[in-house]
């Protein structure tokens, strides 16, 4: 097949500059001439037959979202979107429906494009679908994947991956106990977090968007300092995997609260899983075993790095595109 040429678009954050560049490196040894778009325009989108990739949520770039649902089919680009922001759960898990805190329904209020709810997210997919759009939809966890099959949806699996910029192991001194990396203006979250305070451990928290403090080699140190990295979703049973991998690949023993349908990782093998009740009891353990924490850490890390590789991920979703092409040619 001939080289693929991609427009991608990606979220931009002063603090998270250069976060695209592993995957427009990963894309390009696909065999990939890649286009980086900087900013939500209509005037950036490739021609028919060129490939328009949009990474994270196609809830951020509206004016790119509207131009494509008022274009044609037989004049729009293909469009890859590989979703990576949260969804309702699934039925399986027998959970109910999230309800949103106030941050998050004064952004559906004001239709701020920054709104990443469960349900704007949700409804942006289902918009995009009703209109054709993606021609090919890849979900970063299998619980999102899941839900909206239930709903008719159909879309394909590709974990985010691992990548260079996470991290690795820098052999230095571990002198936090227990760290959470992530925003901490989550209600749910903090709760979660004050329960693990109140038991006197170690506690590191830290994270922003905004703020390079807390990314880059900065991030790398501060993964590298902690012996355990707690893993608490906005909602629960929801799937964070970044943070699972940023644990992983520092070699930080991550323990989370339940997660549905957790692949790639497994349960015991790569991370530690327990109910949200008996985690500090689990913490402990694993502070005082050594041996116990740093095998499963050393399992995980050449797992990350083997396996679960944002390489890994491209290339199934360069398969995906070439396999949508042949299928629909004319």
């Amino acid at each position: 097949m001939n080289r693929i040429t991609v427009t991608l678009r990606c979220r931009e954050r002063k603090a998270l500059s250069g976060i695209e560049t592993p995957f427009i490196e990963s894309l390009a040894r696909c065999g990939c001439d890649v286009t980086l778009i900087s900013e939500d325009t209509p005037a950036q989108i490739p021609p028919a037959g060129e490939w328009l990739v949009i990474f994270g949520n196609a809830a951020w770039y509206p004016q790119i979202r509207r131009r494509l649902m008022a274009t044609p089919r037989h004049r729009r680009p293909y469009v890859l979107l590989w979703h990576s922001e949260p969804l309702p759960p699934a039925r399986a898990t027998g959970l109910p429906l999230p309800g949103l805190n106030i941050r998050e329904v004064a952004k559906i209020v004001l239709r701020d494009a920054r709104a990443t709810d469960v349900y704007t997210n949700y409804f942006t997919l289902r918009s995009l679908h009703r209109a054709g759009i993606p021609d090919v939809l890849v979900l970063a966890s299998r619980g999102r994947q899941e839900f909206l099959a239930e709903r008719g949806i159909p879309g394909h699996f590709a974990p985010l991956g691992c990548d260079s910029s996470m991290g690795r192991d820098l052999g230095i001194s571990r002198d936090i106990d227990v760290l959470f990396l992530g925003i901490l203006d989550v209600p749910r979250r903090n709760r979660l977090l004050q329960t693990l305070r109140n038991q006197n451990f170690n506690l590191t928290t830290a994270g922003s968007w905004t703020d390079p403090a807390f990314w880059g080699d900065n991030r790398t140190v501060l993964l590298n300092r902690a012996k355990i990295l707690v893993n608490m979703a906005r909602t629960p049973a929801e799937f964070s995997g970044y943070r699972l991998s940023l644990g992983m690949v520092n070699k930080a023993l991550v323990v989370s609260e339940p997660i549905y349908r957790p692949e790639p990782f497994v349960p015991g093998k790569h991370f530690v899983m327990v109910p949200s009740a008996e985690m500090a009891a689990c913490i402990r353990h694993y502070l005082d075993a050594q041996d116990e924490r740093r095998a499963i850490t050393e399992t995980a890390s050449r797992f990350v790095h083997e396996e679960a590789s944002l390489q890994r991920s491209t290339e199934r979703m360069l398969g995906l595109m070439e396999d949508h092409e042949r299928n629909n040619r004319p």
